[in-house]
């Protein structure tokens, strides 16, 4: 686009009301000024070129450029929606589909970028005229069925999703919202095949990876869960959805823990009677610092399976499993904030190395 854009400043009063729709003329306050300004940025986009419109005070302001030679509305808008910026966006393609009903590429943009702005009927009825023109638009099924899940339209949804997967059976997102949706609903081994196939074609999408395995964990999968938890760790270190797996992955190692029992427990009592010896005497401060330290190493995953696995910490010497890190770190936090649940219970272990420590000292 040119990079002098032209400007012209109007004054709101003067505005002709007579303009707008019949159910926006009495319309007051922002919601007056926000009618105008999507009416405006219509009429002022020129057939190769889009319209910036600042309605602010009792001003309107109107800037608009031309396009690149052979850019069209619906690339502007397109742009405009990929940078962020949705009201522009939004406007320019219905100006382009104003001018072009049967723009398809203009109507799926902007039936995506309405769900995204909550509007979900009015996407739900722009994708489904759509479809009835195009209904081999693969994408277009797809982007209905979030619109119709937003409306909690699960039956229209889930056939959605299937006719999208009918026409692309690799479609990796198609195949990400129907396992969504269909564990959502109960429907858990139905839910699993879309979510394997999901990851497959979509093998760095978070999400796919954290619904994949939380219903395997849910399912009773725990040996299948636990790997799909750490490629969420490793896509994911320390965002949200890492932090869920870092949860996930605890959950599945207490719950082996306590199945194993025997002697996995013992050693387990021994590493936090040694956690106390070490700790007996030592400053609070830095106790803290050591089991903040394997925190932190815990929240990119620890294995407390493999006693074969070391690990070493700045702020104690020596090569630890992961099992022994996990005990050092409950008993520092008994000392320093024994209320806070980390989500491993190691209470009975404690107790009974608690009294062994006792006895030591007699």
């Amino acid at each position: 686009m040119s990079e002098t854009p032209q400007e012209v400043h109007l004054s709101l009063a003067e505005f002709d009301r007579e303009q707008l729709p019949l159910e926006q003329r009495a319309f007051e306050g922002d919601e007056f000024r926000d009618a105008v300004r999507e009416h405006l940025a219509q009429q002022f986009a020129t057939e190769g070129g889009a319209a910036e419109v600042i309605v602010t005070g009792d001003r309107i302001i109107i800037r608009w450029m031309d396009a690149k030679e052979g850019q069209t509305l619906t690339t502007i808008g397109i742009d405009y929606l990929k940078a962020g910026e949705t009201e522009k966006g939004i406007a320019t393609i219905k100006e382009a589909l104003k001018r072009d009903p049967a723009d398809h590429k203009a109507a799926f943009n902007l039936g995506m970028a309405l769900t995204e702005q909550g509007q979900y009927q009015q996407s739900m009825e722009l994708l489904e005229r759509l479809l009835t023109e195009h209904p081999g638009h693969a994408q277009s099924w797809v982007a209905l069925s979030v619109a119709q899940a937003k409306l909690n339209l699960y039956d229209a949804c889930v056939r959605s999703l299937q006719q999208a997967l009918s026409l692309d059976p690799k479609d990796g997102h198609a195949h990400k919202n129907l396992g969504a949706l269909l564990a959502s609903i109960g429907k858990l081994p139905d839910a699993l095949v879309h979510m394997e196939l999901a990851v497959t074609f979509l093998p760095g999408d978070v999400q796919a990876w954290l619904n994949y395995a939380k219903a395997l964990e849910e399912s009773g999968q725990s040996a299948r869960a636990d790997p799909a938890y750490q490629k969420v760790q490793n896509l994911d270190a320390t965002g949200n959805a890492g932090k869920i797996a870092e949860e996930g992955r605890t959950r599945i190692a207490a719950q082996q823990f306590h199945q194993q029992g025997g002697t996995k427990r013992a050693i387990a009592v021994e590493y936090c009677l040694s956690a106390l010896q070490k700790f007996e005497g030592m400053p609070k401060p830095e106790v803290q610092k050591i089991a903040f330290e394997i925190a932190m190493l815990g929240s990119r995953g620890l294995d407390l399976n493999n006693p074969s696995v070391q690990y070493q910490l700045e702020s104690m010497p020596g090569k630890f499993s992961g099992l022994q890190l996990l005990c050092i770190q409950y008993v520092g936090f008994q000392i320093i904030q024994p209320s806070l649940d980390l989500g491993f219970d190691l209470s009975e272990e404690y107790q009974v190395a608690l009294g062994l420590l006792g006895r030591c000292k007699d």
